[in-house]
């Protein structure tokens, strides 16, 4: 599934949360994990190479294979380099920890990241106790029935498969109404059938539960959920939180909603109000070159 998982930290205790998490995913892929620091200046590079020696010993555990590597130079850039180096197909990396409004910041590297990353990207929230995880009990997975959505189906399956976790399918339809409001102001009086956000429930109900039906003829535990909702992100986080999801695995180009939006802005939204560890997955392979940084070159705050 997984075969090597890199991990940045910038140094801080905060940043060291990911670890744990990238632990976990090693045990159940039998990946090797990287402990990445990058640093302003080739000076630092020893010292970025002690804290990640000191923070390797403190999260070693049995059949975990870790290794660390210090490098100067911008942090995304440096960090895309070693995944594609490394034939990486993973990267943990921890959000933004700022508390109240700025916690809405996912940091200006982690955005990078998950914008130019060839590989997957899981997001650990800052709250995130860092304790290795013992297990994943659920795992929501949002679907709409794009190419997207269904790569994000097919890691989450096979993550299920491995961990024993349950899967929660949900497809959240947006109502028609907010589209009509609009629509008014630009075209004047329309008529739109009051029946649509129900046809449209009941579509995306089959849809999930044919998904399910398929599902647990494999061998999985799944359960498929349907409803309307305007915020699509908070439908999102409420569900996870309450069928108690340990982790949210979507697609990060997917399109979902009647209005078939990018479900881009969606996942964004989604990582930034999260309550549990989200995995992006890309339904490209070839992501890019990452842009030159300004100046700044701190990791995830």
């Amino acid at each position: 599934m997984f075969s090597h998982i890199v991990v940045p930290l910038d140094g801080s205790r905060e940043s060291n949360t990911a670890v744990p998490h990238a632990c976990f995913m090693a045990r159940v892929s039998g990946a090797t994990v990287t402990l990445l620091r990058v640093v302003s200046s080739g000076r630092e590079v020893s010292k970025g190479q002690e804290f990640l020696d000191s923070v390797a010993r403190e999260y070693a555990a049995p059949n975990v294979t870790i290794d660390v590597v210090a490098r100067d130079g911008h942090p995304a850039t440096i960090i895309l380099d070693e995944v594609r180096q490394r034939g990486a197909d993973l990267v943990v990396m921890r959000t933004h920890g700022r508390s109240g409004l700025s916690r809405a910041v996912l940091g200006s590297v982690a955005e990078r990241i998950v914008e130019h990353s060839p590989t997957p990207v899981l997001l650990v929230p800052p709250h995130e106790p860092t304790n290795p995880p013992s297990s994943i009990d659920a795992i929501l997975v949002p679907v709409d029935g794009s190419p997207g959505g269904a790569l994000a189906l097919g890691i989450a399956r096979e993550l299920a498969r491995r961990t024993g976790a349950s899967l929660q399918l949900l497809q959240v339809v947006q109502p028609v109404q907010p589209y009509q409001n609009s629509a008014l102001l630009v075209n004047g009086p329309m008529y739109v059938d009051s029946s649509l956000d129900e046809d449209s429930e009941a579509g995306a109900r089959a849809y999930v539960e044919a998904l399910a039906s398929r599902l647990t003829a494999q061998g999985l535990v799944v359960r498929a959920e349907a409803f309307v909702a305007t915020s699509v992100p908070e439908a999102i986080n409420t569900n996870a939180a309450e069928r108690a999801c340990s982790l949210i695995v979507m697609s990060s180009h997917a399109h979902t909603g009647a209005a078939r939006a990018l479900l881009g802005s969606v996942t964004d939204a989604v990582v930034r109000a999260a309550r549990c560890p989200v995995l992006v997955v890309r339904r490209d392979t070839e992501a890019g070159p990452v842009p030159q940084e300004e100046t700044s070159t701190a990791l995830p705050e």
